[in-house]
């Protein structure tokens, strides 16, 4: 056991919508109550099956993604300057998002960074063995959810996100209704194993 380094869970809470009244109608379900979910879904099934890790781990919140990553921007550089031991951090951002039924097509985009690439792996090992999802490796959007910052300031970090772009990204159309709970509950079952093999 070693209580003294972290393991990372977040996802920001906070959403807006581009065309209405920016914060005061703005459901975000996938934006990202998805990844919040998933997080407190985790730190919930960890506790009820009295889940002992090796280290510890850190379920966050992080507020003021959508103003430019600012919650993850201060956690990540408080972190650094008290020499905060973080093994690992792993991101959900819209996770909730898939507009097929068909288990077969489902696809996990696991975004990485230099330093992460073997944590990219075992996280894609994790949903092979226990999933139906597909991963993919597509980069693209590395600085634009809450893990960036902890990569900037040199910890491993993984980002996990829906392949499929979302039409109801930061509209009022972004409810729970337009989710597939079914993708969003594969997705937390890969990243609780990857945590369990990470803490074992």
């Amino acid at each position: 056991s070693n209580p003294s380094v972290y393991c990372i869970l977040g996802a920001h809470y906070d959403c807006f919508t581009r065309y209405a009244d920016l914060f005061s109608i703005a459901p975000g379900a996938n934006d990202n109550a998805s990844g919040v979910s998933a997080t407190m879904e985790i730190a919930r099934l960890m506790k009820k099956h009295s889940f002992k890790p090796k280290n510890s781990i850190q379920f966050v919140a992080f507020a003021a993604e959508e103003l430019g990553l600012n919650g993850s921007w201060d956690f990540a550089a408080k972190a650094s300057s008290t020499q905060k031991n973080i093994k690992m951090m792993l991101n959900f951002d819209m996770i909730a998002h898939w507009p097929g039924s068909n288990p077969s097509e489902w696809t996990l985009n696991i975004i990485d960074y230099d330093n992460s690439k073997s944590l990219s792996l075992k996280a894609k090992e994790m949903c092979s063995l226990y999933t139906n999802l597909i991963t993919i490796n597509d980069n693209t959007n590395y600085n634009r959810s809450d893990s960036y910052l902890f990569y900037r300031y040199g910890y491993q970090a993984i980002f996990f996100a829906s392949a499929a772009n979302d039409d109801t990204y930061h509209t009022t159309n972004d409810i729970v209704e337009n989710c597939n709970f079914d993708y969003c509950r594969e997705v937390t079952k890969a990243s609780s194993a990857l945590i369990i093999d990470s803490n074992k």
